[in-house]
């Protein structure tokens, strides 16, 4: 009997510490996924130091643009997120409008302290000059002429700048896709300029616009039927299914063709990947009993669909070449695993999980699986990448109803983009 105890005990132990184990991993994956998050975005104390002097009128009558000009352009670098804004409470007295005007002690030195100040002036309501230096080997890095509403302008010049010091594309000027009042809209991605691009009259759902931002795909009622449609950025009608059975979610994949989920050919729901146009659809999973949705292509190499399967017990994430070959389980994290949504880059998988007790917006790594909880409040659901792969819209509810949200990749910078309702946003160039 004493020797049935030790073993049981023995046993106990082992199960414990095989759980405080596999918890100690868990964790420092989460940790090591957050260091590498870390990277992308830049956080306080770390990057270069950007100094974003108010612009200067070169005209009488611009206090309402330069005032929105300005606005604009500090919170678009500060979501931006690849340099530490200095605060205006430090910057010199002296008003910079030219290079001419530039003295670069003032800006290199105590209290500000910064390695790059952007500046310039506004010679008219629409027409405007910016110039960013570096202010340690005074150069010029950017001379830049923009032409627009104050926004616009503003938009471009925060784009030229992140172009500048990373490389890559800024999202100032990116649009997002979303449903409000049961059709598809279009706003800026901050959250001004929101504008119907559907008028169906029906029901609209599942917005998926192309990486260039000239087509998207939907489902509409509008035959009576749920059914993808894809229109041009002009608005006009490209192509539709035609089905009679339920079809859902739509991605529109970097070749052009769309890929959904449809019961169309019997009661499962199936991915099928079809014709830019909706035509030629191919069935790419045969599963019985079975509900596979939310097919979502690797956007780096159209190589590969992520979707939602609940054939193994509860949904989760599964990988499959674009073929349908070679299905895969990502993640089984137990649960309800929802919308997964690749990021640009290919690096990332974002989705909703309701792993905490509430769905939530997590960020899994696609090489080594790790993941990593974004949000915290309320209901969240439905993650949307931004083109730079740096950001991420989502829905949440945690106002009192669904909202449009957006944040960086790592969490933080959580901001509400909609004021009266959105769901399901698609972000593209």
């Amino acid at each position: 009997m004493r020797r049935v105890i030790f073993v049981a005990s023995v046993i106990v132990v082992f199960n414990v510490a095989l759980v405080f184990l596999s918890k100690a991993g868990a964790q420092e994956g989460q940790e090591d996924l957050r260091k590498q998050l870390g990277t992308i975005i830049v956080t306080p104390g770390s990057g270069p130091a950007l100094a974003v002097a108010d612009f200067q009128p070169r005209a009488g009558g611009l206090e309402a643009s330069l005032a929105t000009f300005n606005e604009t352009l500090w919170n678009d670098l500060k979501f931006a997120g690849v340099a530490n804004l200095v605060g205006k409470s430090l910057y010199p007295k002296t008003r910079v409008a030219d290079p001419a005007t530039l003295r670069y002690e003032e800006w290199a030195n105590d209290p500000v302290k910064s390695d790059y100040v952007a500046f310039g002036n506004l010679t008219g309501a629409n027409t405007s000059q910016g110039f960013l230096y570096d202010v340690k080997t005074q150069q010029q890095l950017l001379s830049a002429a923009m032409s627009g509403e104050p926004r616009e302008m503003a938009h471009q010049f925060a784009d030229q700048i992140v172009r500048l010091l990373t490389g890559q594309e800024g999202i100032a000027q990116s649009k997002i896709a979303y449903i409000a009042n049961r059709e598809v809209s279009l706003m800026d991605y901050d959250g001004y300029g929101s504008r119907a691009f559907t008028r169906d009259g029906s029901i609209a759902l599942f917005p998926s616009l192309s990486l260039d931002g000239k087509r998207l795909a939907y489902v509409s009622y509008r035959s009576g039927h749920p059914n993808v449609v894809i229109r041009g950025e002009d608005g006009l009608i490209i192509g539709s299914t035609q089905f009679k059975g339920t079809t859902t979610s739509p991605s529109v994949g970097p070749d052009g063709r769309i890929a959904f989920a449809s019961s169309k050919d019997g009661d499962s729901m199936e991915i099928y990947v079809s014709n830019g146009d909706g035509s030629n659809a191919k069935k790419l999973t045969r599963t019985r009993n079975a509900v596979n949705t939310s097919p979502r292509w690797n956007p780096k190499t159209g190589r590969e669909i992520a979707f939602i399967s609940d054939r193994g017990g509860a949904p989760q994430i599964y990988l499959m070449d674009a073929d349908g070959t070679n299905e895969r389980p990502l993640l089984r994290l137990g649960g309800h695993m929802d919308s997964p949504a690749w990021s640009p880059d290919g690096r990332f998988i974002a989705f909703a999980w309701d792993g905490g007790g509430s769905f939530n917006i997590y960020v899994a790594d696609v090489a080594s699986g790790q993941t990593l909880r974004l949000t915290r409040e309320g209901r969240n659901e439905n993650p949307a990448w931004s083109p730079d792969s740096r950001h991420i819209a989502f829905q949440s509810n945690r106002s009192g109803r669904w909202e449009i949200w957006t944040m960086h990749v790592d969490g933080s910078e959580q901001r509400q983009l909609t004021r009266t309702g959105g769901r399901s946003p698609s972000w593209s160039r």
